[in-house]
């Protein structure tokens, strides 16, 4: 006979929250929670993160993660092409959350490589390319995090790193 843990209502309450918001959510297995420096609590499922005043975010939205004394610092994509969001959240007891993370997004990660942009006037920058694999479906999603200093809106940037990404695309037969 198999025993049931009793969930922490608050790890509960999060979930059925980002589940009401996201549909898709409701079927996600809990893998790992912890508790944050606020008495909040974060939770990683098999398919997304789930965090206090962020939402719920797919695991291959997470650019990267990093784990230093009871920090944890999330480098997030706003969507296909544009600027990262940096997310640091303090732990009082992290549990297992620091090594799921780093599986989970090491998990998604098809391809990431910085590129060199050249705007049509001239100008120089960077981007990383990425293809990342969706937990949800298996489907291959491709971003871009350009360099600071870049805008993601200007259109001269958005066609360089248009080519850039067919490159990659090309490159590696994707």
């Amino acid at each position: 006979m198999r025993l049931r843990r009793q969930l922490d209502p608050r790890v509960a309450a999060l979930l059925a929250q980002h589940a009401e918001q996201e549909p898709g959510a409701r079927s996600e297995r809990l893998l790992a929670w912890g508790l944050l420096a606020d008495g909040q609590v974060m939770a990683c499922t098999d398919l997304a993160l789930h965090i206090p005043e962020v939402g719920r975010v797919p695991w291959d939205e997470v650019v990267r993660g990093s784990w230093s004394e009871e920090f944890l610092d999330l480098v997030l994509s706003p969507g296909a092409v544009g600027r990262a969001k940096q997310v640091r959240l303090r732990f009082e007891e992290p549990g297992q959350v620091p090594g799921v993370v780093r599986e989970r997004v090491n998990w998604t990660v098809v391809a990431s490589q910085h590129a060199p942009l050249r705007h049509v006037d001239g100008r120089t920058g960077g981007a990383m390319l990425n293809a990342r694999r969706s937990p949800a479906t298996g489907e291959i999603r491709w971003g871009v995090v350009f360099d600071a200093g870049i805008d993601p809106a200007d259109p001269g940037w958005r066609g360089a790193a248009d080519a850039a990404l067919a490159d990659l695309r090309d490159q590696l037969g994707i």
